[in-house]
């Protein structure tokens, strides 16, 4: 178990130079004290690093019920129910063993177990559980609260980079951008946080009536007016980091960088591409035409930069072969949306291509990633022909009709051949949008073409 725990602490919590990354963070010294003198919150970090362990064989499923990091995973499952139950451990204990289970499963690609862990350290913090004998301490019971809303975007964005799931923390909505949070890395990362979390709970609600007929852009003011000031923050919030980046290149030029500066740097341009991605849902969460997505290529050459950016900076702040586990939210995402959405193929081949050497980030594997997007490329483009003979492929050769409009992922598994795939759900309208729309209910699932692929997974 110790050795567990201390794969555990150099994964979520240190840099390479063993020193902790958030400092007071929930992930820094909150851990690191929690994990050692916490028996709920110790045996919840040994099953991560079961989990993290068992991530880095290629070719094992993650938390099988024949796995050893089960065994350990179990163990802490019922650790954290006894402390639960007993009421003699702090809720800011109880929270983060709960939080790190939430990660195990994470790790594990199940996104319901992880949210049943998220929605219990939820509860813990609202006292649904009570009494406790101990008394919490505010602060650190304050940056558990932060952390998972930063957990919330992390796991609420694991639907592959389809329109993001329902954020299930309610997030106040800011007067405006303060232009003084661009002035530290750490205030900017947590504005760009919090304006991406804002994002994502305006395109869940908007994006359930994207195949309602009449459009609600036509007749909904309020929902028009909710668009229209969240593409303005999130360009708002773009600007400040773009300008941020600026200032920090020039300063790290005149001085010796250091492995910290690097792993900030990298974050940042990951949260300019993750924004990106969020503006262009926002942008296209009224229209149901797949067409829409053509109009945005500027956007999407963006995210491939600012990922490529942050993968450069990242290797040269990670030189370990132990990648950190972090809850923020990276480039894979990011990069799948430009894999699955942009339809210009030299474009989308590059950001597919790139995916295949993310590896595992967070919820996401970007070899996953990759072998969908290849197939989706595959499923839309196979049959289109150049509009002008002679010249390549272009988005606007690729038909509304062939393309395809929705995906889901399971979660790995070892087929009966003994290869690693996942089962990938793919969906497209019966009779196409251009010819139905104001015609065909495409808010139901009998108009639907609904289809099943099992991918294998490069690699593996």
């Amino acid at each position: 178990m110790e050795r567990l725990s201390h794969l555990a602490a150099h994964v979520l919590s240190l840099d390479s130079d063993g020193r902790p990354l958030q400092g007071d963070g929930v992930w820094g010294r909150i851990f690191l004290q929690l994990s050692s003198q916490v028996e709920c919150v110790k045996a919840a970090a040994a099953a991560f690093g079961a989990a993290y362990e068992s991530s880095l064989n290629s070719g094992a499923v993650v938390n099988s019920p024949s796995s050893s990091s089960w065994r350990y995973y179990g163990s802490a499952l019922a650790r954290l129910q006894s402390d639960l139950n007993g009421g003699a451990v702090g809720p800011e204990s109880l929270a983060l063993a709960s939080m790190i289970l939430a990660c195990v499963e994470i790790l594990s690609q199940h996104e319901q177990n992880a949210f049943t862990h998220f929605f219990g350290a939820v509860q813990i913090l609202t006292k649904a559980y009570q009494p406790h004998t101990s008394a919490p301490s505010a602060a650190i019971l304050g940056r558990i609260r932060d952390e998972l809303v930063k957990m919330n975007l992390s796991i609420g964005s694991y639907a592959l980079a389809q329109t993001p799931a329902v954020m299930h923390l309610e997030h106040q909505a800011a007067a405006g951008v303060d232009r003084e949070a661009f002035s530290d890395p750490e205030l900017a990362i947590n504005t760009a946080m919090s304006c991406l979390h804002q994002s994502y709970q305006f395109i869940e609600s908007a994006a359930r009536l994207r195949y309602t007929y009449p459009s609600w852009k036509e007749h909904d003011p309020i929902l028009c007016q909710g668009q229209s000031d969240a593409v303005n923050q999130c360009r708002s919030v773009l600007d400040g980091l773009a300008a941020l980046a600026t200032r920090l290149q020039a300063q790290q030029a005149s001085a010796t960088s250091t492995a910290r500066d690097s792993e900030t740097m990298a974050e940042i341009y990951a949260m300019s591409a993750q924004l990106t991605a969020a503006l262009i849902f926002l942008l296209c969460v009224h229209e149901p035409l797949q067409t829409a997505y053509d109009g945005h290529e500027d956007l999407f050459r963006s995210i491939v930069r600012d990922a490529a950016a942050s993968a450069r900076l990242r290797r040269r702040a990670q030189p370990s072969a132990l990648r950190r586990f972090s809850t923020r939210p990276g480039i894979v995402g990011p990069l799948f949306v430009v894999s699955a959405k942009c339809r210009d193929p030299p474009l989308r081949a590059l950001a597919t291509t790139m995916l295949g050497e993310q590896g595992r980030e967070g919820p996401t594997d970007g070899r996953i990633m990759a072998a969908i997007g290849a197939r989706l490329a595959a499923l839309e483009m196979s049959a289109c022909v150049p509009s002008v003979p002679g010249a390549p492929l272009t988005a606007g050769d690729v038909p509304e009709s062939q393309r395809v409009h929705g995906y889901g992922v399971s979660p790995p598994r070892v087929d009966g051949e003994g290869r690693r795939v996942v089962d990938v759900q793919f969906s497209r309208p019966k009779v196409p949008l251009e010819q139905g729309w104001g015609l065909v209910d495409y808010s139901c699932l009998d108009n639907w073409i609904l289809w099943s692929e099992p991918i294998e997974i490069s690699g593996a």
